[in-house]
């Protein structure tokens, strides 16, 4: 088996174990997710788990990564095509309530790691949220400069946006018998973005609803 081989089959056992961790946590939570059962589900032995992740909580970090960069990228797939930046945050917060929708097991990472470690998260994950939201910063300093958007704060934005849409995937769980999360992000999205739209691009949007006295 040459080195090239070696690596494949490495990559293929890590994210082996990530997958199986992913239900693990999201299933028992930190505490009670029993590692021998994760390389057990995963096709390794347990001390091969430890080989890639020297602790449980390394395993768990690696598992929230995992997550935030699929939902990432999911995001960022979402607006490749948006024009504007109302039509592009639109598309982001759709994009990032329908990923969770799609994936509740990784909400419930989410939920552990807070539960568990009351917000302390590494420096790699915060560095990740941090690009992220400077992403939309410049989305919204864009729309600011062209006129679409009023002139607000934009780090102020998207720090709003970013609890408006993690409280959407939260209750959305307990409202799941009434409505979908992406069908309230929909009309949530909808009340958000308006609020910062400049007025002259809502009038265009919806002609005739404003009264000018």
């Amino acid at each position: 088996m040459n080195d090239e081989q070696c690596e494949a089959r490495m990559r293929a056992k890590r994210d082996s174990i990530l997958a199986r961790a992913v239900e693990a946590f999201a299933e028992h939570g930190f505490q009670d997710a029993d590692v021998h059962m994760i390389a057990e589900k995963a096709g390794v032995g347990y001390g091969t788990v430890y080989r890639y992740f020297h602790t449980k909580e390394e395993l768990f970090w690696s598992v929230t990564y995992l997550v935030v960069e699929r939902l990432g990228a999911h995001v960022r797939e979402s607006i490749s095509g948006c024009r504007g930046a109302i039509e592009t945050l639109r598309a982001a917060g759709l994009a990032y309530v329908g990923f969770f929708e799609a994936h509740p097991e990784s909400l419930a990472v989410f939920v552990e790691s807070r539960a568990e470690f009351h917000g302390r998260i590494p420096a790699s994950h915060r560095e990740f949220h941090d690009n992220l939201a400077q992403l939309f910063v410049e989305i919204l300093e864009r729309g600011i400069a062209e006129g679409e958007i009023r002139p607000l704060n934009a780090r102020s934005v998207v720090t709003s946006l970013a609890c408006v849409l993690y409280g959407i995937s939260m209750f959305g769980c307990y409202v799941e018998d009434q409505y979908t999360i992406s069908e309230l992000a929909k009309q949530t999205l909808s009340m958000f973005l308006g609020g910062i739209e400049a007025s002259r691009q809502q009038e265009q949007r919806h002609p005739g609803n404003f009264n000018l006295d």
